[in-house]
């Protein structure tokens, strides 16, 4: 790797972001607008993009102590959606960009909303299209709102867990306009559940399909005695994440931060998934980062918030995040922040991403920092070579040098293998970080002139017109090579000339 430079750099955005307005208690970005959630029932916004800020007052008109219990934000950074909570239990608001004043969800009153999963493929400034809406209870609601309308077109039920009721703690969602209609790929986390819910048709039928049809889970940490004990004292003390990386509008891959690891994969929503009712499954590549890789030895730290970019993972641990290379489960740098003195006990709370922006936060009582990335892909190249994929590697080179070291290895372990004929292919490829002098005495040295001689062959196959006296050195050394072998196979077989199929017959027009 690159020690020289690193691939994240932290810059502390905002010291005192809340305006006096409580302690950061969430937070949420989209398209370069952050909205924080405050300990004392109000959400500020804060919109990079065109330098402006606002706040709006969520507990007008509800008595006692309010806080911000989760924001949600669209990819866009026009529509939001919190969650306040207080003597007088929870209440979901949404509220527009242009908006001076939020709408209560009244469909949801009551209900803590944990999760929203938006509609990234359809979603415009002006409309959500259907969002999805996770509860602790377990449940699924369905919502949209058009900006013009001032309010709600509707919310509806969608789903309930049953089999095993569990808190909803984080949701995606991916949908494609195909030919039998609009398909939907809803994945949503547990405490120690990972599901999929996937269809053709509209969110309510999609879901409603489950009534005759299994759901598709994923169970982390497994069977566990006294179940639903153990899992009421496991939602209180884990915090369960479910990310999507986005590349061009589409997402690629995915991320679960369970209790039991980073279960992660690939995610591929292409043509060949044509199953007629929709019902498919489109990970791939699955695998699980055990949190004990993370530990040096010591006790196993759980990270308590997490952040996905398209080749690593930001795990918050503590006050720090350790950046891990997802191919190579590597801790690749750790990074700090400079927490104020009044944030000190409490210290990190949550990381956040804005896909649309291609940046992080972090984010403390107090105050916002900016994780940048500076070209994390520069160094994939050698996380593949050293994996041994060196397909994977030579997509990820960036210039010859690069190209020759794979190639240099590739040849160096056919080498060893014995494997000859095959080295000699991947030394030819070698132009910088290997002699053409050195290849040869490595053949010449173990008199292996089979090789030697397709060493030579595949070495002019790269060389251009201009290089003359190099072709004709090289011409020259084959030439002696051919003859050497032409004369040896005439004195080893007296037959072999009036024999059509020998193989100085082969040799000959292979020389011609």
């Amino acid at each position: 790797m690159d020690q020289g430079r690193q691939v994240f750099a932290v810059d502390l955005l905002e010291r005192y972001a809340t305006k006096n307005r409580g302690m950061i208690t969430c937070m949420a970005s989209g398209n370069d607008v952050i909205v924080l959630g405050t300990s004392k029932g109000w959400i500020i916004r804060h919109d990079f993009g065109l330098g402006s800020s606002y706040d709006i007052d969520l507990s007008v008109g509800r008595t006692g102590d309010q806080s911000i219990h989760k924001v949600f934000v669209d990819p866009g950074g026009s529509h939001c959606v919190a969650t306040v909570t207080g003597v007088g239990g929870a209440e979901t608001f949404y509220t527009h960009a242009k908006w001076p004043k939020p709408r209560v969800l009244s469909r949801l009153k009551g209900l803590l909303v944990n999760a929203v999963a938006w509609n990234k493929q359809q979603i415009t400034e002006v409309s959500t299209k259907e969002i999805i809406l996770g509860t602790q209870d377990g449940q699924l609601f369905e919502m949209a709102v058009d900006e013009k309308d001032k309010r709600e077109k509707y919310v509806k039920f969608l789903f309930e867990l049953e089999e095993l009721p569990e808190a909803f703690m984080d949701l995606q969602m991916e949908t494609a306009n195909i030919s039998s209609g609009m398909r939907y790929y809803v994945m949503a986390v547990t405490p120690t559940r990972l599901y999929s819910f996937t269809g053709i048709g509209t969110l309510e039928s999609v879901f409603a399909s489950y009534k005759e049809r299994a759901v598709r889970f994923m169970e982390l940490p497994g069977e566990i005695p006294n179940r639903q004990v153990l899992i009421t004292l496991y939602e209180r003390n884990h915090k369960a994440e479910l990310h999507f990386f986005i590349k061009q509008r589409r997402a690629v891959h995915f991320a679960w931060l369970s209790g039991t690891g980073i279960y992660h994969g690939g995610l591929n929503f292409g043509a060949q998934h044509s199953n007629p009712n929709g019902d498919e499954n489109f990970v791939e590549s699955k695998a699980l980062l055990d949190y004990s890789k993370l530990s040096d030895g010591t006790e196993v730290v759980k990270p308590s918030s997490m952040a996905l970019s398209e080749y690593h993972f930001l795990l918050l641990i503590g006050n720090k995040v350790k950046v891990v290379n997802r191919i190579s489960e590597q801790i690749i740098e750790e990074l700090h922040f400079d927490i104020s003195a009044d944030s000190a006990s409490r210290g990190i709370i949550g990381l956040c991403s804005d896909a649309s922006a291609g940046l992080f936060y972090a984010y403390d009582q107090n105050s916002i920092f900016q994780v940048s990335v500076i070209d994390e892909s520069r160094d994939m190249w050698k996380v593949h070579l050293d994996l041994k994929d060196y397909a994977a590697a030579l997509a990820n080179c960036r210039d010859p040098l690069q190209r020759d070291q794979v190639y240099l290895v590739q040849a160096e372990a056919a080498f060893a293998n014995k494997e000859y004929l095959r080295a000699a292919s991947f030394y030819a490829k070698v132009n910088y970080v290997i002699s053409f002098e050195e290849v040869t005495l490595k053949f010449i040295s173990i008199n292996e002139l089979e090789s030697l001689r397709t060493f030579l062959l595949r070495k002019l196959d790269t060389l251009s017109k201009n290089d003359k006296c190099q072709i004709t050195m090289i011409s020259t050394w084959a030439t002696e090579l051919y003859l050497d072998k032409i004369n040896r196979l005439l004195l080893e077989d007296d037959t072999a000339i009036e024999n059509r199929n020998s193989e100085y017959h082969s040799v000959i027009q292979e020389f011609h």
